[in-house]
């Protein structure tokens, strides 16, 4: 998998398939503080028409506990159809290190580096 730098943030773009549409691209953060496999706005979630799973507690950093949105999806990771969990919370895409796992992450943090995920 391929993607790019811009302004210091390492993006990655993650294609989404979806029943009875076409397949659609987002380009996600890949963010190794989020510990979480995606999250992406809730108007990107229910745009896509992911169904709902169940509420997750979160913790947040002013240590306030909240309810957070879990839906399915199925992505296509390095080829490969993959079932994911996505949250449905923040302002952008992000890409978490749950996504990660099993995986080598190069990044050439330079404006319009590359940025690559490989199987190991």
């Amino acid at each position: 998998m391929i993607g790019h730098v811009e302004s210091l943030h390492a993006l990655l773009p993650i294609t989404f398939r979806l029943p009875d549409r076409s397949d659609i691209a987002i380009e996600f953060v890949v963010d190794t503080g989020y510990t979480g496999y995606l999250a992406l706005p809730f108007p990107a979630v229910k745009a896509l028409g992911l169904p709902y799973e169940y509420d997750l507690p979160a913790n947040l950093a002013d240590d306030s506990e909240i309810l957070v949105p879990v839906h399915a999806a199925v992505i296509l990771w390095n080829g490969l159809e993959r079932p994911v969990r996505v949250l449905a919370m923040g302002k952008r895409p992000l890409a978490g290190t749950a996504i990660l796992d099993g995986n080598e992450l190069v990044v050439q943090f330079a404006e319009q580096g590359l940025v690559t995920v490989d199987l190991l």
